[in-house]
């Protein structure tokens, strides 16, 4: 990870504390190694999913305590994998906007605790005749069994309705790259919402095929998007203790700052094994002004994470 720091000047890493395999909590390696990085960490700890084998009795108190014992411990703030498909059915995460959230949700609303949190995943998994072979090797092709995304959606915007001080980045773009008016509105009617640009690099695709409408986007909500990496999935989703791969964290950062920066069109070449990657394609890059550029890789960020004023 320093490498690709000082590969690329990074100001600052977000780590974000997924539990490894679901149950190995990793909030004490990230402050480890803060301890010795070279620039400012950002911990976003994770929910100890145990919690979720407990009767509902229960279960609210719990998830409260898990988001003030995080803090407690120095998180900057909450990372959930729980709106991931897979996860929720693994888990038996109950729906968001079930009553026995509100307590956790409150404590993040009153005390303006930054949320990190994915919700849903590109629209292809649930369609048998878009999703990749990749993707589908990894479990997310998302049948019937699992829930359905525009009810994943109805929930976290039924939250949102509750709760609209909560401070939150909804990962990837919030999967709606292909729907900017749709994602328009929400922001429109909930004011602490922000966005990343962490691959899914079906985002890139989406919004490079309609690149006068994706500039105008980021133009009107350049306070609103957050760069994001992802870098380190690959050790997320191997079974095997593997370490992270530069190859991969190049990748994407590269993926995401030509989209941004580039004026004339480019070829993007993809390896087989990202997932949604396609053959070699035209992409049409933003070339958004150093003004834009400057919140989009760092002040936005700083200002989700800074106490509300």
């Amino acid at each position: 990870m320093n490498s690709i720091i000082e590969q690329y000047r990074l100001s600052g890493v977000a780590l974000q504390c997924v539990p490894k395999k679901g149950v190995l909590s990793a909030e004490a390696e990230a402050f480890e190694f803060g301890k010795t990085c070279p620039v400012p960490v950002y911990v976003f700890g994770g929910i100890n999913r145990d919690v979720y084998r407990l009767p509902r009795t229960e279960l609210s108190s719990a998830l409260a305590g898990e988001a003030e014992r995080l803090m407690e411990m120095g998180c900057t703030g909450i990372k959930m994998l729980e709106g991931k498909p897979d996860v929720r059915k693994r888990w038996e995460i109950p729906d968001f906007d079930d009553p026995l959230w509100d307590a956790y949700w409150t404590f993040l609303e009153d005390r303006q605790v930054p949320l990190l949190i994915h919700v849903n995943d590109p629209e292809e998994f649930w369609d048998i005749s878009q999703i990749g072979d990749s993707a589908k090797a990894l479990g997310w092709y998302y049948d019937e069994t699992y829930i359905n995304n525009e009810e994943q959606y109805r929930q976290i915007l039924a939250v949102l309705e509750r709760h609209r001080k909560l401070r939150v980045i909804f990962a990837h773009f919030f999967f709606l790259s292909r729907q900017l008016p749709r994602l328009a509105e929400i922001f429109g009617k909930y004011p602490n919402v922000r966005i990343d640009l962490t691959p899914g690099i079906e985002m890139f695709y989406n919004l490079s095929e309609q690149a006068d409408a994706a500039e105008k986007f980021f133009v009107e909500y350049q306070d609103r998007i957050c760069f994001g990496t992802d870098i380190g999935t690959d050790c997320l989703v191997s079974e095997e203790a593997v370490p992270l791969s530069i190859k991969d964290s190049e990748f994407r950062i590269n993926l995401i700052r030509d989209f941004l920066t580039r004026k004339e069109d480019y070829i993007l070449e993809v390896d087989k094994d990202f997932v949604m990657g396609r053959s070699p394609t035209v992409m049409h890059g933003l070339n958004l002004p150093e003004s834009i550029l400057e919140k989009i890789f760092e002040r936005n960020f700083l200002d989700f994470t800074s106490p509300a004023k």
